[in-house]
């Protein structure tokens, strides 16, 4: 009977997600894009590491310098728009920039990065799957030089209906999936945070279980499956955090996009905005 329920409650999903285009872009293709002129690339790691080496013509952002805390917490956005678009004009990017981000390989800063332009409004973008890690594992050219953009303006169209209020969320009916490892989600690490634990009612599910190994994630298969082990499935409505809103979440969110799953979105304050309140409850 349990067989019967999975294979019914994934089949709109299987039909959606056959429908929709992959946001990942292979190291291949990639090359093959490049040669034609036809991407912008951005490095999601930090300074040293892009300073270290990058693939030619990528220009850096750390994924990290698009926490915007004050945003999180006041009006329940990712960060302010006109903040997160002077970043990306600095870069001389436009909203129309055809963009491919990559990280290290695991995914966690190459995702917030996708999904803070995918909330400006921006369509075009997408993840190198594996990510540097692969590129250089195939002998692709890399470089120390960095390009010198021409300052733009980029226009935001954020979208507004990616808000999540800490205030909402214990009435918001949303399963709450927890992508931190489990010494955080128990309350033996803090993680930085004003005390340890997790939000009431929240599952634990961490982003490494979905995270690939020569690949930036697992092959769809196993993710569906560790997904409806875990009876996470289509149909609900579904919030992710981590500890601070960019990272494991964002990895969390796209994998599940990338799956077809549409309701969907991330906590941007995550668990530093909730423990951040002492008046607020929390589980270990």
């Amino acid at each position: 009977m349990r067989f019967i329920w999975l294979i019914v409650m994934w089949l709109p999903f299987a039909a959606q997600a056959a429908n929709e285009p992959s946001f990942l872009v292979s190291t291949e293709q990639l090359a093959t894009e490049l040669k034609a002129g036809k991407v912008r690339l951005l490095d999601a790691e930090n300074g040293e590491n892009f300073s270290r080496a990058h693939l030619p013509g990528a220009l850096n952002l750390y994924f990290m310098d698009l926490e915007d805390a004050e945003e999180n917490a006041k009006t329940g956005q990712p960060i302010f728009p006109q903040l997160a678009a002077s970043k990306f004009g600095m870069l001389g990017l436009t909203r129309d920039a055809d963009v491919v981000v990559y990280d290290s390989g695991d995914g966690r800063g190459a995702s917030a990065v996708w999904y803070i332009l995918r909330y400006l409004g921006h369509d075009k973008v997408r993840i190198l799957d594996g990510g540097f890690r692969k590129w250089l594992k195939e002998g692709r050219p890399v470089t120390q030089e960095t390009a010198k953009p021409a300052k733009v303006t980029y226009l935001p169209k954020p979208r507004g209906d990616w808000a999540v209020k800490t205030g909402t969320l214990p009435a918001s009916g949303a399963l709450l999936l927890d992508a931190r490892g489990l010494a955080e989600f128990s309350g033996k690490d803090n993680g930085g945070a004003r005390q340890g634990g997790h939000i009431p009612n929240a599952r634990s599910f961490p982003w490494s279980q979905l995270s690939g190994e020569s690949a930036t994630f697992k092959q769809a298969e196993a993710i569906k499956k560790a997904l409806l082990d875990a009876g996470i499935t289509p149909d609900k409505e579904i919030v992710t955090y981590c500890n601070g809103g960019l990272g494991r979440s964002t990895f969390l969110f796209a994998a599940l996009t990338m799956l077809g799953y549409d309701k969907v979105r991330v906590y941007p304050g995550s668990w530093i905005e909730w423990a951040s309140d002492p008046s607020r409850p929390i589980e270990r």
